[in-house]
């Protein structure tokens, strides 16, 4: 028969250790993987294919080539300032005469071009905030660290020496024993939480980044 599962979890009693810092020259291009970014800009393109159709079904249908590729006959009309004028003004009428909708159609498409443009440049925006906020965080807490790092082998070694003390007679005082313990446990503390918070924050770097460090090939 089967069994229902423990429950249990495993977990590694250390910290991953951040092999590599964040390296110099990122290029900006790298959020351009995020999700957020890449729906913006897909309805960013998709605006604008909208709109230039929109822009080109207020032109006339003209004809530039005949079946061979070569100019039509009539091209030199099209090279006429005042034809082409009206042709392009036949066809508006003609729109207008459709009851307009043809220009509210344009005008909806540019419109709506002009929001998606202001989205995605929000959206890059709050990406290149979030970036630039967990980058400086990155080298705030690393500076940090290294302080850490030096207190807790300063900790270590006066609580060793405290401890030698106390062993060959030369101290009798327990209390001070037991203080320089607290004092180097909570040093390792202290760094645990900070290479922590730096763990998170690395996480959100690369959520900011939309990714690793590395340039997607083309």
């Amino acid at each position: 028969t089967g069994r229902y599962p423990t429950g249990q979890t495993w977990a590694s009693r250390e910290l991953p250790e951040l092999k590599r810092g964040v390296p110099s020259g990122l290029p900006a291009e790298l959020v351009e993987r995020r999700p957020d970014l890449a729906a913006a800009r897909a309805r960013l393109f998709a605006s604008a294919k909208r709109a230039d159709a929109a822009r080109k079904a207020l032109l006339p249908s003209l004809t530039l080539t005949g079946s061979s590729g070569t100019p039509v006959s009539n091209f030199s009309n099209l090279l006429n300032p005042s034809y082409l004028a009206s042709s392009i003004a036949a066809s508006f009428a003609q729109t207008v005469y459709e009851g307009g909708a043809l220009s509210a159609d344009a005008r909806g498409a540019l419109a709506a071009n002009e929001a998606a443009v202001h989205a995605y440049s929000q959206a890059a925006l709050e990406a290149f905030r979030e970036v630039e906020s967990a980058l400086s965080a990155d080298s705030s807490l690393a500076e940090q660290e290294t302080y850490l790092v030096s207190e807790v082998e300063q900790a270590a070694l006066a609580q060793k020496q405290a401890a030698r003390d106390y062993s060959d007679g030369v101290n009798d005082d327990i209390l001070r024993v037991l203080e320089s313990q607290s004092r180097a446990t909570n040093s390792r503390a202290g760094l645990i939480r900070l290479r922590n918070e730096r763990l998170q924050n690395r996480i959100d770097l690369h959520l900011a980044l939309g990714g690793d460090f590395q340039t997607q090939s083309r």
